[in-house]
């Protein structure tokens, strides 16, 4: 149970120390993990510190309590505003961060500079992987029992179809406005590049470049794993011109219509469009930019308060697709799981083979020295509870300078997910295959496209996969009835994926700093400490 608080201070040494105290208390009633509690409470001393040169003497006010049942940590200092992201020593804790609950938020009003926290309870996967197992089970015994009773099946459906498809409206009315602001939000959130200089531009080019390769290595796999519809003749010439005008209409006429039809393709331009121009106008907009970060972080609570009710929508979804045709559906589970789990493992040692080779260092080191990292992700299906042991093992293993390892790292947890790539192309095929949608060269593409993006977009919040799902298949005609099932089997493939995503990350990262010469491959090549 977190206290309620209301504490007075004067800005010194002493008082940073009394704050971080008081931070500790409040995080550790709520009951966050102790990582995090760690990592905030250095946040929050980092900060006042900062500010400490500037504002000393100044009126702090710390309060603590529970806002309709959500625990909350606010530290305010009167004053000029001194925006807590401005200081270079500070980037870890940026707003990407702080939409994953990982950092304070930060705003200025009524004359005093605000940090607020809404720290989150810790959280076993396993328990959202058992709360899905059981509505898998319970639904495919429900709906055994309900075939047998005409009369009860046929009463049953009036009850979960209504349910299902109110659920399912709700997800599309806060999925389109999430991957718009998603987008939006994390390309404001890369502030001025300058901070880390090249390497920053180049590591985002390298991400952007090897998510589409990636898509396009997927789509050539799929073509030998899945039957492609190759008509002869003037149809194939026929799909490559549907191709050509699938790219012009990325662009849309307007701008309500992709919200509306929750056109992904058109969703991420807008939001590449919009947040380009924050980025670049700067300061003039920054009330814009404030705004935008809020209307996000509401609609990222929405989406958060939606996934808690995702075993339920699992349920109603199996329940109906067992009452109405018992083996639609189910037949490209286990392919997905095949492909999925060794497709990661497989990935994660080619990234690990191919900076062996650029950098001249042996494999069995370089995955002896990732290995720690890998681990927290495998068996936690989280980047974010691996982030301390990742920046660690940049910084003191692979020999990443400190300042590239913090904006890098947060950074590429947010727009870079290989491991999301091949699991969201693989259902989408499988899904495809199992519902009987025609695999043609222009599903591939725009599976590649759509992908891709949706990749990066992916919020990194509880019940974001499923609003990434509900994109994606609406854009490459997929049944709503694959959803269930493609929640159900990512809840599993999660961890994975995860964990081949974070070990991708940091090859990348470590080879982007290569390619400025900031690698220290003293380090680097020297055995694990």
């Amino acid at each position: 149970m977190v206290s309620s608080r209301n504490e007075n201070f004067r800005l010194t040494t002493q008082t940073i120390d009394a704050v971080s105290e008081i931070c500790v208390q409040t995080l550790t009633e709520a009951e966050a993990d102790k990582k995090d509690i760690i990592r905030l409470r250095l946040s929050l001393e980092e900060i006042l510190g900062v500010w400490l040169g500037s504002l000393s003497g100044a009126l702090v006010r710390v309060e603590s309590g529970k806002t309709f049942g959500r625990p909350f940590l606010k530290v305010s200092v009167e004053g000029p505003a001194m925006d807590a992201w401005d200081n270079e020593a500070l980037i870890l804790s940026s707003h990407m961060l702080s939409q994953a609950g990982l950092s304070f938020t930060y705003s200025y009003k009524n004359g005093k500079n605000c940090l607020v926290c809404n720290p989150k309870k810790k959280k076993s996967s396993m328990g959202q992987v058992a709360w899905l197992f059981g509505a898998v089970f319970l639904a495919a015994f429900l709906g055994a029992a309900a075939r047998r009773f005409p009369t009860m099946q046929t009463a049953a459906l009036s009850v979960t179809e209504p349910l299902f498809n109110m659920i399912l409206g709700a997800l599309r009315a806060v999925s389109s406005p999430l991957v718009f602001l998603a987008v939006c939000c994390g390309i404001v959130s890369i502030g001025d590049l300058t901070v880390v200089g090249r390497v920053g531009k180049k590591l985002i080019l390298r991400m952007v470049a090897g998510t589409f390769v990636l898509g396009a290595v997927m789509a050539l796999a799929g073509s030998l794993l899945f039957p492609v519809a190759t008509e002869a003749g003037n149809k194939i010439s026929g799909n490559y011109s549907e191709i050509y005008q699938m790219v012009l209409d990325i662009v849309p006429s307007d701008i309500i219509s992709p919200f509306l039809n929750g056109n992904a393709l058109q969703l991420v331009f807008l939001g590449i469009c919009v947040g380009a121009a924050l980025l670049i106008l700067g300061e003039r907009v920054s009330a814009a930019q404030n705004t935008l970060m809020q209307v996000n972080d509401a609609v990222q609570f929405l989406m958060s308060v939606l996934g808690k009710i995702i075993p339920l929508f699992v349920f109603l979804s199996l329940f109906n697709l067992i009452l109405s045709d018992y083996d639609s559906g189910f037949s490209s589970v286990f392919k997905v799981f095949v492909i999925v789990v060794p497709g990661c493992f497989i990935l994660t040692l080619f990234y690990v083979f191919v900076a062996a080779v650029r950098l001249k260092v042996s494999p069995g080191l370089l995955m002896k020295k990732m290995l720690p990292t890998y681990l927290i992700a495998l068996t936690t299906a989280s980047s974010a509870a691996a982030l301390a042991t990742n920046l660690e093992t940049c910084v003191k293993e692979l020999g990443i300078p400190k300042k590239v390892a913090d904006f890098a790292i947060p950074l590429g947890q947010v727009l870079y997910k290989p491991g999301f790539v091949v699991g969201l192309f693989t259902l989408a095929l499988c899904m495809a295959e199992s519902y009987g949608i025609p695999i043609t060269p222009l599903f591939l593409f725009m599976s590649v496209l759509t992908v891709g993006l949706l990749s990066m977009a992916l919020p990194p919040i509880p019940g974001g996969a499923l609003s990434v799902f509900t994109v994606l298949f609406a854009q490459l005609g997929i049944p709503e009835g694959a959803l269930a099932l493609a929640v159900a089997v990512n809840a599993i493939l999660d961890f994975f994926m995860t964990a081949a995503g974070v070990a991708c990350l940091q090859v990348q990262v470590a080879l982007a700093a290569n390619g400025v010469e900031m690698l220290d491959k003293n380090r680097l090549k020297r055995s694990v400490s």
